[in-house]
């Protein structure tokens, strides 16, 4: 990666389009242009003691197994494919984990860790044995590494950490294990202001959303063009615009999903950064979570949105019944955080 110029597109950083979607209370539809038909089929929670309290991120395997981060509790949240829970991951190679905040699956079936408390990522095989754990020493004159997730390449050969606190990604050459950095603190493309989650879509590209910058940012590799800045504007609570973005999700065809924690909404954008839409009900009306963070895709395209307001994962069906049933992002087959060959 040293050396190498990178392309950077900031895909949602939008103008808004006058159409306040905050207000819970809200009466009017969106137009349906802007409506992405999509229903809540079922949840997932834990009613055991303990119950799972704040879950922050979301991964889902081949088998269909979903793996939720429930970091105030210090443990992975495991269910079986029809949503029953399964059991907890409390540690790894010897260390209890110490709030984790976010995960992925890569194409291995391996479940990689942002064990954020203790500055490391941990990954775990299909049979839930300790494969690696990753330290992350701090920066010469930086904070210690705030890992709050990992997003890993079709290949294997990268990952992708989010060192929110330092604001930057750290790019794990896993063959070799070697590190390099990009970005530093700053408004600009290719800056980031405490980015938050990060996953990977077609063509290897590399989406990071930012808390505080109020958007999410599209990495391309190296030497490919990666379109343009989208038109100015600034966050906001409007159709259009992030506020407090925190979980991303890419399908196959580009399009890009964003959960607003404030708004308590999904929005989607196009590759480049167009404004799409928003999930919505079979009234055209925003789909509302509670204070929803980070998502997957399973294999038969159903969107796992963490609610950490809630404590619970809701699964979400995009092939609900409504006249958003036309919109440009419905329907579609998709991959999980770790693009699948």
């Amino acid at each position: 990666m040293k050396g190498k110029a990178l392309s950077w597109l900031v895909i949602s950083v939008c103008g808004g389009l006058g159409l306040p979607i905050r207000s819970a209370d809200a009466v009017e539809p969106l137009p349906a242009s802007r409506r992405i038909a999509a229903e809540i089929v079922r949840t997932l929670t834990v009613s055991t003691d303990p119950p799972m309290r704040m879950p922050t991120d979301v991964a889902v395997d081949r088998a269909g197994r979903v793996f939720v981060a429930d970091g105030v509790q210090n443990r992975i949240v495991r269910f079986t494919s029809d949503g029953r829970f399964d059991r907890a991951l409390s540690e790894a190679g010897g260390r209890a984990f110490k709030r984790p905040v976010g995960l992925t699956v890569d194409a291995a079936d391996r479940l990689w860790i942002a064990d954020t408390g203790n500055s490391r990522v941990v990954v775990l095989g299909p049979d839930g044995k300790t494969v690696e754990t990753i330290d992350l020493p701090a920066p010469a004159g930086g904070r210690p590494v705030n890992a709050t997730d990992v997003a890993v390449t079709a290949d294997g050969a990268l990952a992708y950490i989010v060192d929110s606190e330092n604001h930057r990604l750290i790019v794990r050459d896993n063959p070799s294990r070697g590190v390099t950095f990009l970005g530093r603190f700053g408004p600009a493309i290719g800056q980031f202001e405490w980015p938050f989650m990060a996953c990977i879509g077609p063509g290897g590209y590399v989406y990071v959303s930012e808390v505080i910058g109020s958007r999410v940012q599209r990495i391309a590799i190296p030497e490919r063009w990666a379109g343009q800045e989208a038109p100015p504007g600034g966050f906001g609570v409007a159709l259009g615009q992030l506020y407090r973005p925190k979980g991303v999700a890419v399908d196959d065809r580009g399009r890009v999903y964003v959960t607003d924690s404030t708004v308590n909404v999904v929005q989607v954008f196009g590759p480049r950064g167009e404004m799409l839409g928003a999930l919505v009900d079979g009234g055209g009306l925003p789909v509302r979570f509670r204070h929803p963070m980070g998502m997957a895709f399973d294999a038969e395209g159903m969107l796992y949105v963490v609610e950490l307001g809630a404590d619970r994962v809701a699964v979400v069906s995009l092939r609900g019944p409504s006249s958003a049933a036309s919109s440009p992002a419905a329907s579609a087959p998709v991959r999980p955080k770790g693009e699948r060959p």
